[in-house]
């Protein structure tokens, strides 16, 4: 297995010590390297579904996709895309669902050398509209359950494309465009509560060294299955999106909004989930449903972002979830 290297280095002893339990059982961990970062986004997806075409690269619902299905999915969208509004750098706003089809839209509006703005549908008209305004951006990508909303927030100001209606594409080919690492990959809007939504950018280089840092960090390999939990319109959504996509690792989107956290524990065991992300109050809620001592067999890693853990976290943890 690969070291953790310059991660660990530099590091308190008790971090090392954390790190150093977090190289992956099966001994398949693969090392991003550095010189990886010097490329597009797309350019690493696409390299990881030639390398695995036929690996389970997301679940959804009653929606599965392996990695060469995955990517003709997005090659339809970013195809219709480009049709659209040609390959300028430029925003594209996205409202979908959570799940698969934001995650199609996501790489769609990548591969078509675009920046993209996720729009979540539960925000206010306010707030999508100040960040369509803000954003500047000529597109709204879509699906039939917000394709309503889409156009009363579009008006004559961008164009509308419902990618329910993409299968009318003909060609699933990689759009294959240059996109510079150092082209702009997306735009998140902050939440607000001092003032206005403020944008924060990050570029295709700046995302690539992040999951870097995330995947030798933690080891995430072929054989992981993580969580999504967050809409990818949070920032922390970047990690698990591209922290499996970019790896050959399996994502399960779960919308707690919609289903809860009392069923999360029974979904968690059935997909054999290896690495679970969330903020602490996630965490806390979920602990609440177990019973006294729950097996998760396939469980290696909980990450816990966003907010502070406290000691009760660790003590519930180490309560009701295996010692491994």
């Amino acid at each position: 297995m690969s070291n953790l290297s310059g991660v660990a280095r530099g590091l308190p002893p008790e971090q090392r010590a954390i790190q150093a339990k977090c190289f992956h059982p099966s001994g398949v961990f693969v090392e991003f390297r550095k010189e990886e970062i010097e490329q597009s986004i797309p350019d690493r997806f696409e390299k990881i579904v030639r390398k695995y075409p036929s690996l389970l690269a997301l679940k959804a619902k009653d929606l599965s996709l392996t990695y060469d299905e995955l990517n003709k999915a997005a090659n339809r969208v970013a195809r219709a895309i480009l049709a659209e509004r040609g390959e300028d750098n430029e925003p594209a706003a996205i409202l979908v669902e959570h799940g698969a089809p934001a995650i199609i839209a996501v790489l769609a509006v990548l591969k078509a050398a675009k920046i993209y703005v996720l729009l979540d549908p539960l925000y206010p008209d306010a707030r999508l509209k100040y960040i369509l305004e803000h954003s500047q951006a000529g597109i709204i990508v879509t699906d039939n359950k917000n394709a309503s909303s889409a156009g009363r927030l579009a008006k004559d100001k961008a164009r509308l494309l419902n990618i329910d209606k993409s299968d009318s594409i003909e060609t699933q080919d990689n759009p294959e465009l240059i996109i510079s690492p150092d082209s702009l990959a997306y735009i998140m809007y902050t939440s607000g509560s001092t003032g206005q939504p403020k944008g924060v950018s990050q570029n295709h280089r700046n995302v690539l060294h992040c999951i870097l840092s995330y995947t030798n960090k933690f080891h995430i390999s072929t054989e992981d299955r993580l969580t999504l939990l967050h809409s990818c319109s949070t920032g922390s959504s970047v990690f698990h999106l591209f922290g499996s996509l970019l790896n050959g690792a399996a994502l399960f989107p779960f919308d707690i909004r919609e289903q809860g956290v009392a069923p999360m524990a029974k979904w968690l065991r059935h997909e054999e989930i290896s690495v679970y992300h969330s903020v602490p109050a996630f965490f806390r809620n979920l602990v609440c449903t177990l019973p006294e001592a729950e097996d998760f067999p396939k469980l290696r890693l909980i990450n816990l972002s966003a907010a502070s853990a406290s000691r009760k976290d660790v003590e519930l943890h180490r309560k009701y979830l295996p010692r491994h």
